[in-house]
Formats: structure tokens, sequence, C-alpha cells
């Protein structure tokens, strides 16, 4: 989400100092992943949005699918940051992160059927923009 090791190093530290500030709310023990969660999100969020001028494409992580070819890398994660940010958060925690629907779901609160729209939506908007750019052939 934040496209940087260290501000994500700083996010996290700023995420557990929030939720031990705040961990007399959390009504329900028993979810505490998913509030430790939400609160680790919304740190990550409200830094992005204050160094959103300073982050770059080159600056975003990604393990490449085919290490042999770091040109179509680039081009993907070129085609992910373009995406609309709630549906890079999804495509990131399913396909880099491994995440589970039932994981996302407690990260970030979203039905299964929301988590399935989004990444729908997400590798069509991705399929066009590679179609664009030459890597996908155009199926139609």
């Amino acid at each position: 989400m934040l496209r940087d090791h260290q501000l994500a190093e700083d996010a996290t530290q700023e995420a557990f100092a929030r939720a031990l500030v705040s961990l007399g709310k959390l009504k329900e023990p028993g979810k505490f992943a998913p509030w430790l969660a939400h609160i680790c999100r919304n740190t990550a969020i409200d830094m992005a949005r204050a160094r959103r001028p300073q982050v770059d494409t080159k600056d975003f992580t990604w393990t490449p699918c085919r290490e042999t070819d770091e040109s179509l890398n680039l081009v993907v994660r070129q085609a992910i940051d373009r995406l609309p940010a709630s549906m890079r958060e999804v495509v990131v925690l399913r396909y880099h992160d491994n995440c589970s629907y039932e994981q996302i779901s407690a990260v970030l609160g979203l039905s299964k059927t929301a988590i399935n729209g989004r990444l729908t939506r997400a590798k069509r908007k991705l399929a066009r923009y590679l179609r664009r750019q030459g890597v996908l052939e155009d199926m139609s």
C-alpha cells in the first residue's frame, strides 16, 4: 500500500501505538486480528495521503512473475499502480500476499462477493491496459 519499505515499517510502529492506546475500546477480543488489521490499513492510508507526491512507481515492490523479463514486470507494476486504490489493494492482497478471500474480508471488512467483484473489475482494467501496451493480444 505504501510502496516504501521504511515507510511501511513506520506505519507498522504507528499502527501498533494506536492499537495500544485504543485497546480498551476493543469490545470483542475474538475479533482482535481484524480490528488490528483495520488500524494498520487506516494508518497506511493516512501516511500514503500525507506523502502522496513523493510516491513513485519505481518504488513499488512487487515479486516478479517471470524474473527473466524485467520490462514485462515493469509494465505489470505500472498497470497495477494505475488501478484505483480499492482495486489495487485487493489485487496486492490476493496475488502478491496470497491472501484468501476470508483473510481479505477480515482485513478490509468486505464480503467475499465484494472482493470477487473488485478483483474481476481490476483484472478487466489490467487486461485493457496491458493490451494497449502490447503485452496481451486482443482476444475479441
